[in-house]
């Protein structure tokens, strides 16, 4: 005797991983369009979310580094980690200069990202078909960096909450055609 597909344990599984996988991204879209709705609160939580992880950082690389002390190298390691709890604090103290720092590094990458891809574009445009995608993609992040730079220090208010919420909303509505995808196959 045989067990038809969707009553064997593993298919039962599946259907609810797909469901789940619909739920993470309904819930991520949500959260995606609020972030983007209020970028400056999505990016005040962003910054304190990252003040804590250094914080946390700090705190236990200097237990590690004081367990480190009958190996020369301990001070290096203390000193490291003593910076990333010091940076935690004074972002926590000061979350301005948190969202500023963090702002100015993501229009860095951004600028950056922009410029290395449209010279890998036109330096592959003779070889590989479809080599202007990455120079539009470079172009795509240098304008987004050419934006943050002219509106600084202004664009550091909404900058990352709306970066942050663009990013959940597609990973979002990713999940869900995915899960959707996949449930339709199952």
């Amino acid at each position: 005797m045989t067990i038809p597909d969707h009553a064997r344990p593993g298919a039962i599984r599946k259907r609810g991983a797909f469901g789940r996988l619909t739920v993470i991204g309904v819930a991520f879209a949500v959260i995606g369009v609020l972030a983007m709705l209020l970028p400056a609160l999505a990016t005040l939580a962003a910054e304190l979310l990252i003040a804590w992880m250094l914080v946390l950082w700090g705190a236990a690389g200097l237990g590690f580094a004081w367990e480190m002390r009958p190996e020369r190298e301990w001070r290096h390691a203390a000193g490291t980690f003593g910076i990333a709890l010091l940076l935690g604090i004074l972002f926590l103290l000061f979350p301005r200069i948190g969202i500023e720092t963090m702002t100015i590094l993501v229009m860095l990458v951004f600028l950056l990202e922009g410029v290395v891809s449209i010279l890998l574009g036109l330096r592959f445009s003779e070889r590989v078909r479809n080599w202007g995608w990455l120079v539009f993609s470079g172009a795509a992040s240098l304008i987004v960096g050419v934006i943050i730079l002219i509106g600084w220090p202004g664009t550091a208010a909404w900058t990352l909450g709306l970066l942050l919420g663009v990013n959940f909303l597609t990973t979002g509505l990713s999940l869900v055609m995915l899960g959707r995808a996949a449930k339709d196959k199952a």
